[in-house]
This record gives structure tokens, sequence and C-alpha cells, in this order.
């Protein structure tokens, strides 16, 4: 691969240049040119404008793994479930339909740990076995390089482990690997060259070992893209659209769930108490999404468990929409889902009505407060903009404050910091610190990392 002198909006790169046989990570912050930079390399323009260049030698019809590719499989497979037809959840399709010359790769679809899930659905695979699985189904097609854009985003430190040991297994066979990370922590000892994105431009680049301590200290430094604060929340913006909250939100007996006859958890109860912030942690594929899922009403187990919201016990012939009015929710499903076009103003006034998109005509008060949220995430100028052309980073913290525009009893956050920089992670953290601290909502918090632990959580449940 080589890059030479390549100029677009947010690129300035002067020499990127790289042997067939090598591996390269190259990172940097949500917002530095690295996405931009990543399209380039897998030959298509990047999203900011079109790429001028001297030179470009890029990979020959590289396996592509991003964000993107997870999203256009979801939607396949959101549009074949047939869980509502069915007296069962719909595993989706079977794991080894993505693959081909299955015997010719047993070999390596053992290695990746994948044999004995071969026959289950694709949506009965933990996060970390469906990332394998998309990278496979690349390799299977026979190509001779991979790029990935932040393949360790969403795992938990097992799943990384075997992650990137079936990447070190890759590189020893001369398949080139081409990784865009966020974070310097991702970086992968194994890989030859090594590089920093900041502000579109290339620094820090050489064989790994000579410039990991260069990359890490450049990375520190970068600050988060927006600056959230809730220090001018009024009592009367908290209470504009407030439910008097019940004691006791949440409460939990002996709770289980499963897919085709496998038990993903049992036994577990949990009790959630207006104020009592609870951080929910475990490894992938643990249920902790699945039992967020049975707490907002969208697994069937729901009505199997022993379960009380906000006081109504499930299945007692409560509306879904009296208990989700009194939730809001942010979740990587919810963030894939909103792509719609729209404004960020549209995005956080939605809240109001849980769509995904504005369909109705909102009050002067409500465009008012919503005005207001975005105040309260520095980004009073971006209300015009749409949601779509946000750095990721602030996409996601648009979507927390859409969830609290209804000021809501109970925030409901699966792996909120997925996607994110170390900067913009801290400032989300800080943002929901200050949440807590004004008594805004009770907050349900799920992540499988093990540093994201803040002392405003008053229990802590390890599934």
């Amino acid at each position: 691969m080589k890059i030479i002198n390549a100029r677009s909006k947010q690129l300035n790169i002067d020499n990127l240049s790289i042997p067939d046989n090598q591996s390269l990570c190259l990172a940097g912050g949500n917002r530095s040119g690295i996405i931009d930079l990543f399209h380039l390399v897998c030959g298509q323009s990047p999203q900011s404008n079109e790429v001028h260049a001297d030179l470009l030698v890029l990979p020959q019809n590289p396996g592509i793994i991003s964000f993107k590719k997870q999203q256009e499989i979801y939607e396949s497979e959101l549009k074949k479930d047939d869980t509502d037809f069915l007296d069962r959840i719909d595993p989706g399709t079977p794991a080894k339909d993505f693959l081909k010359n299955i015997k010719a790769h047993a070999h390596l679809i053992d290695a990746f740990g994948l044999t004995p899930y071969l026959d289950q659905g694709y949506r009965q695979l933990s996060t970390g076995q469906a990332r394998k699985l998309i990278l496979l189904s690349q390799i299977t097609r026979g190509v001779s390089s991979l790029v990935f854009l932040a393949p360790y985003d969403g795992l938990d430190s097992e799943s990384r482990k075997e992650l990137d040991k079936t990447l070190f297994h890759l590189h020893k066979n001369h398949i080139q690997l081409i990784i865009f990370v966020h974070n310097t922590e991702d970086i992968p000892a194994w890989c030859t060259y090594a590089g920093a994105i900041v502000k579109g431009r290339l620094i820090h680049f050489g064989h790994r070992e000579n410039v990991i301590a260069s990359i890490t200290n450049e990375l520190k430094n970068i600050p988060a893209d927006f600056q959230a604060s809730t220090n001018d929340l009024t009592p009367k913006t908290l209470e504009d659209n407030k439910i008097s909250s019940p004691s006791k939100i949440l409460e939990l007996k002996n709770g289980s769930a499963g897919y085709g006859g496998n038990m993903i958890f049992k036994n577990l109860s949990l009790t959630i108490h207006k104020g009592e912030h609870t951080l929910i942690t475990g490894t992938n594929g643990c249920g902790k999404s699945t039992l967020l899922q049975i707490v907002t009403g969208d697994h069937p187990a729901c009505y199997q468990n022993d379960l009380k919201i906000f006081e109504f016990k499930r299945g007692s012939g409560e509306s879904i929409w009296d208990i989700k009015k009194r939730m809001g929710i942010v979740s990587a499903e919810l963030h894939r889902n909103y792509y719609i076009p729209g404004s960020t103003l549209a995005c956080i006034l939605s809240g109001l009505f849980d769509s995904i998109g504005l369909y109705q005509t909102c009050t002067p008060q409500q465009e008012a407060n919503a005005e207001k949220w975005l105040e309260h995430l520095g980004m009073k100028n971006f209300a015009a903009t749409p949601f779509r052309d946000l750095s990721f980073a602030a996409q996601r913290l648009v979507l927390v404050a859409r969830a609290l525009i209804k000021t809501p009893d109970l925030l409901i956050l699966d792996e909120p910091t997925q996607g994110l920089d170390e900067a913009n992670r801290k400032a989300v953290l800080n943002f929901l610190e200050d949440v807590a601290r004004l008594d805004i909502c009770t907050i349900l918090y799920v992540s499988h990392r093990t540093d994201e632990f803040r002392d405003f959580f008053s229990q802590r449940i390890q599934m």
C-alpha cells in the first residue's frame, strides 16, 4: 500500500507506505480524520470530500470490517426476523450460511472457536462471536488483505484476547491487516507498523516498537469533541415532563432468559429503588443486553418472569407504552437504527415521542427545552445540522439528551461509550455523573468494561 500527497477537506497525508506482507495500525480520535482515511484505504470516497493524490496504491479487493458492515448485516437480519409470526424468538440466519468453502477452511474456523456455533442463528451469537464471523466471512471468500475499523471495540477483555489471537494467526499467515483504532490500548503488539492521525495528518509513523510511546503521549492530549454540562439546569427544566416516581423502580425475582432451549442466565434477582444508580457488568454473551430487553419489554421473556416495573407487574394487562414513556433508552441498537434524515434538534425532540425521527408538531416550549439540552451538550450551534453529519461521539451524546428530554424515571444505557475515544468516553461519564448528582433520573448502566465504575453508582451487578 502506498499513499503519496493525498489531500481532502479532512486529510493531509504526505507519505504512507508499507510492504504488502506487513501489517499496519493507525490510531486517532473520533474527529481526527481517521474515518476518512479508513474510507480512502477501502477504496471509497471519504465522508468529508473527494481526495486528490499524486499516488494511490491501495489493497486490491480487500475484506472490509466496520460498523457499517455490521450495520448492513444487522439490517438484513432485522428484515428477515420472523419472531412475530413464531411462538419463539427467530434465531436468525445460521452462522454457517455466512461462510464459503467451510470444509477447506475448517482449521481456520476451529482456530476462531466457531465450529460449535455454525448451526446457531446470527442473533444467538455474542458480540465477539458475531465479530469473528464477519471476519471469517471475508477470509473464506479468498481476500489477501483485511481492513478493520475499531475491531476490538465493544468486546470484553477475554473476547479481545481471542480476537487478537485470531488476527495474529492471520498476520503470521501473510494476510495483510490494516487496522484503524481510536485508543492506543487497541494497537496490537504484533503489528509491524503504527502511526497516529491528528487533525488529518499522519505523525509518529514507523515500526511499532519505535513509535508506540510517542503515539500514546500524543493521543493523551486530544480534547473531547464536546464540553457537556448540567450546571445551568433549572428546577423548571427538570419538571416540565416529570411524572411522580415510585420509590421502587424495578424488581426482578429469580429472572431467566434463553434462546432455543439454551439458557443465557437464570436465578437473577435485581431490585432498583429511586436514585439507586446501578451498574451491570459482564462478559460478551452473558445476557446483559437480554436483561435490558426484558426490562424494556422488547424480549418475550418479560412476560415469563416475576417482574415489576414502576409498580406494574408485567403480564397483568399493562400498556407497554405506559411503561416506556417513563424510560429513556440509549443503546448501540438504537444508534444503528437512527439512520434516517433529520436535524440534531429533531433527534432530541423525537425522544418525547419514543420515535426514530420526528413526525409530530412540537410546541415552542418543547423546542426551547430541546435547545436547552443542546446548550448543556455544548452543541448550541448544531441544532440544524443533520444528525448523521455529526461525529460518532457527538451522535452518542445527542442520543443521551434525546433520552433525557422527557426526564424519565429510568435512564437505561447499554454500552453508551462504545465507539468513543478515551477523551469522549470520559466526557460522557462526567455528564452522567452530573445527571446523577442533580437527581434527574435513576440510571441503569450496562458495560463490559471494568473501568467505568463511578462513585455515583449505588450498586454493581456482575453477570
